[in-house]
C-alpha cells in the first residue's frame, strides 16, 4: 500500500526542489539558461575523451537531460517548427507514467 506523505513531507519537499532550481539559476559562465513561462533549460557544451562535443540541453524542474552530438544538432537545424510538435506534447512523454526506452527515468543520457 502507498504511503501518503504528510503535509510537512510534502512542504518540506517543495523548498527543497524550490531550492535546487534556484541554485540551477545562478549564472555559471560555462552554461547557458533559456527560461520562458513554459520551460527552463540549461545548455552546455561536453567534451568527451575523443575530440567530439555534445551539446548537453537538461531541464532545470525535472532534470532530466539528454546530450545531442553534431549530427543531431545539425537534423534540428534543417527540420521546420512542424516537425518538432511531437516533441512538443507533454503527453507523449513528461506525463508519461513509464520512463522513455531511450531516457529511462531521470536519466542523463
Amino acid at each position: 500500500m502507498t504511503e501518503i506523505p504528510s503535509d510537512a513531507e510534502t512542504a518540506a519537499a517543495e523548498e527543497t526542489r524550490i531550492r535546487c532550481l534556484q541554485e540551477a539559476l545562478e549564472p555559471d559562465a560555462g552554461r547557458l539558461v533559456i527560461r520562458n513561462e513554459f520551460a527552463v533549460v540549461a545548455v552546455t557544451v561536453h567534451a568527451s575523451g575523443k575530440g567530439r562535443s555534445r551539446l548537453r540541453i537538461e531541464d532545470l524542474r525535472t532534470r532530466q537531460s539528454v546530450e545531442l552530438d553534431a549530427l543531431e544538432l545539425e537534423s534540428l537545424a534543417w527540420s521546420r517548427h512542424q516537425g518538432l510538435d511531437p516533441l512538443l506534447d507533454p503527453s507523449r512523454t513528461r506525463w508519461s507514467s513509464e520512463p522513455s526506452p531511450e531516457h529511462g527515468e531521470g536519466s542523463t543520457s
